[in-house]
């Protein structure tokens, strides 16, 4: 770990957990104390000097999906900080009301890292979470790279809706929260068997880049992190794809850039659009014969487009 970042660390409220319970893959760089005093994992990625970007996992995952990007964000300049949402991975669980309780997290350790301008960086239904930091803080965010859309279950575009439709908004994330659950505690699914059940619903492309021994591992890893803790802290992250935005699309200003593999059967190509065409600053890139795990090799080509967008928000800054 770089000095700056040891003394940076050394000034936060860094927790005592047993290092005895984290191997050493799985270890976090380091710890922060959120404001309610919850104990938050998060680790660094790709360049420590380079310009930040927060990253936001999708579901199911932690913050060790980040490791797929690093050796691009060393060659590109990035510095990826990628932290566990509440109950996943190592840190603390706490009951999150809305999406906006984790994103005061993340401020919170931008402000302590000094990041005080940072692009966020999301991953499936991480992009419920990036979207909505966008939303808050849109003078210290530069750019939203976003990768595979947001769950279409979160959109709040409609002016009203029936009675009906909104009791069955109501109870759909606490079922889905008990589902989870209940499924973890019943079926004891190893992350082998897992990724063998995902296979079945992938494109061909997607089944090959699976097949790379490396590529299962990371995601074996990533799975079985998750789920350190029990299903608890899982079932809620889930929960909150099916709750809805407190915000309209439109009125996001933060620019973002989506992407999404041409063959991905997994994420809605028809969110993705409908997603893009509601931000008022946003563009789709669909990259040809490449499925939901397109960031394995596409990397280098997404930072690079991603730069020019950064460099024209610091020359207007300067």
């Amino acid at each position: 770990m770089a000095t700056g970042l040891l003394t940076r660390t050394a000034r936060m409220l860094i927790g005592n957990r047993s290092q005895a319970e984290l191997s050493p893959q799985s270890r976090p760089s380091a710890f922060f104390k959120n404001v309610n005093g919850h104990l938050m994992a998060y680790d660094e990625y790709g360049d420590r000097a380079g310009y930040p970007l927060f990253y936001f996992h999708d579901a199911a995952s932690s913050r060790l999906e980040a490791v797929f990007f690093n050796r691009a964000a060393q060659i590109s300049g990035y510095r990826i900080i990628a932290i566990d949402r509440p109950g996943v991975g190592c840190s603390d669980y706490y009951v999150m009301e809305r999406m906006s309780d984790f994103c005061r997290d993340v401020l919170q350790l931008a402000d302590l890292l000094g990041a005080k301008e940072f692009g966020v960086m999301s991953f499936g239904a991480g992009g419920v979470y990036a979207t909505t930091l966008s939303y808050l803080n849109p003078e210290r965010i530069s750019v939203h790279l976003n990768l595979s859309g947001v769950p279409g279950t979160v959109f709040n575009e409609y002016a009203s809706i029936s009675r009906t439709a909104a009791l069955v908004q109501e109870l759909t994330p606490a079922l889905v929260k008990l589902g989870v659950r209940l499924r973890h505690a019943l079926l004891d699914e190893k992350p082998e068997q897992a990724l063998a059940r995902l296979a079945s619903y992938l494109s061909h492309t997607d089944r090959k880049t699976l097949a790379m021994p490396r590529v299962r591992q990371m995601l074996a890893m990533d799975q079985q992190e998750a789920m350190r803790h029990g299903a608890r802290g899982v079932a809620q992250d889930v929960a909150m794809c099916f709750r809805k935005l407190e915000f309209r699309l439109h009125e996001v200003e933060v620019s973002t850039q989506v992407w999404q593999g041409s063959a991905d059967r997994w994420s809605s190509r028809f969110d993705c659009e409908y997603f893009v065409a509601r931000l008022p600053d946003a563009r789709f890139y669909r990259v040809p014969h490449r499925g939901h795990f397109f960031y394995v090799d596409c990397m280098d080509e997404i930072f690079g487009r991603l730069r020019a967008s950064v460099n024209a928000r610091l020359h207007l800054a300067a």
